[in-house]
């Protein structure tokens, strides 16, 4: 349920048809824990992994609570799961007098749930859980690492390395990210470990036709696909951009679909324009059932700068495409180059060009490596599984141990 600043639940629950992508949820589970997870927003990647993973969690047995100042944007979650809104007040709500008012709305959340576990993400909830950890109002405080920390400066570093002690654990998406934490923020080797990203798996595509028509493709055509936010600069977007005239030159077949933030036709279309690219790239904008996307694609590639574990990733492995990322964060540890895609140095768009191309040639390529990354997914990337190791540490250090969940180092799973 949704319950607003005042605290008070909400009769406005997700409808039916929302709840039914939950699959794994079981109703009438005997409630045992209680954990309390705090983050900025919903949106996202990081936004709908924890979305669904409160899911799982919720199906067994766990109470779950979401503090967050925006809703779900693109998954529902079950009526169980508590979610609480501590909205923007007013244009007034800025620096340092908006971090203190929700410290005390996250100190009145605490008293009256009583969580056996706090679980933040993002800078600000970081630094939230490890003020109410110090006043003994938490006792168990676990944090997550989503990403290369490429966004926080000299000074959050300066502060985490200060209360580096306090959080019992911290989970960190990729091996990658869990070097950048023992380096930038000094943390103790035992109390960071790693547990990366999973998703939900679903059915092999079966609207392929219908998604590539809606789009305007044609079944001649090699559809290769960005799932990003284009307008941050982190993502990569002009190096896609750049490269589309050179692959359209080598295949003139190929057509690029690019969804998220900043990829709507008016938003993208002066720039295709002005590059002479406009009749090759479509924009389909922030989308909601971003799965028909995929089944709209014959490869999904990424141009990011730096990543943690991405989602989209994940999700386009799942739907069976082949994948050209860049060799960055933990993309190495989910993509086995020339097996399930292909790895490239970030920059190098010789190697980005000749990757995609190789693909957009070769169906047979395409399916083989298509396979092989989803058949890697179902085996090491499913939510359920995720969703166990959380709980594994949680009930660690409940117990008192180290909380170890158990997790495969890096090249362990290739």
């Amino acid at each position: 349920m949704i319950v607003q600043e005042t605290m008070e639940p909400s009769s406005n629950h997700p409808p039916a048809a929302a709840l039914a992508e939950i699959e794994s949820v079981a109703p009438f589970v005997r409630r045992s824990r209680t954990v309390l997870l705090m983050l900025e927003d919903l949106g996202g990647g990081t936004g709908n992994h924890v979305c669904r993973i409160a899911a799982e969690w919720s199906a067994r047995g766990w109470n779950v609570t979401i503090v967050t100042q925006t809703p779900p944007v693109v998954h529902s979650l079950p009526s169980e799961v508590d979610i609480r809104l501590i909205a923007n007040a007013g244009w007034y709500d800025r620096f340092p007098l908006a971090q203190v008012r929700r410290l005390f709305e996250l100190a009145r959340v605490v008293r009256e749930l009583r969580p056996d576990v706090v679980h933040t993400y993002f800078f600000w909830s970081i630094m939230y859980g490890r003020i109410l950890k110090m006043l003994g109002m938490i006792p168990v405080l676990v944090e997550n690492r989503e990403d290369l920390g490429f966004s926080w400066g000299s000074g959050p570093y300066r502060v985490l390395r200060m209360t580096r002690g306090v959080p019992d654990r911290i989970v960190c998406v990729a091996e990658a990210v869990r070097g950048m934490a023992l380096r930038r923020e000094r943390a103790g080797a035992d109390r960071v470990t790693v547990i990366r990203n999973g998703v939900q798996m679903l059915p092999s595509r079966t609207d392929r036709r219908e998604a590539r028509q809606r789009f305007g493709f044609g079944e001649e055509h090699v559809v290769v696909g960005m799932v990003a936010n284009l307008p941050r600069a982190v993502k990569g977007g002009r190096h896609l951009l750049d490269a589309v005239a050179a692959i359209v030159r080598q295949a003139p077949n190929v057509r690029f679909l690019l969804v998220g933030q900043g990829t709507e036709r008016t938003t993208l279309e002066p720039e295709l324009l002005a590059r002479g690219i406009a009749g090759f790239v479509v924009g389909a904008g922030h989308q909601r059932a971003v799965e028909a996307c995929y089944s709209a694609m014959d490869v999904s590639v990424l141009t990011s700068s730096s990543e943690g574990l991405s989602i989209t990733l994940l999700e386009s492995m799942r739907q069976g495409l082949p994948t050209v990322v860049t060799r960055v964060g933990g993309n190495p540890e989910v993509v086995l180059d020339g097996v399930t895609g292909f790895l490239v140095p970030f920059g190098d768009a010789a190697a980005f060009v000749d990757r995609v191309v190789a693909l957009a040639r070769d169906a047979r390529l395409r399916v083989a490596m298509g396979q092989a990354g989803r058949h890697r997914v179902a085996e090491h990337f499913a939510i359920d599984e995720v969703a166990k190791r959380y709980l594994a540490v949680y009930e660690g250090l409940l117990a008192g141990d180290d909380g170890s969940p158990g997790v495969p180092a890096a090249g362990e799973i290739n």
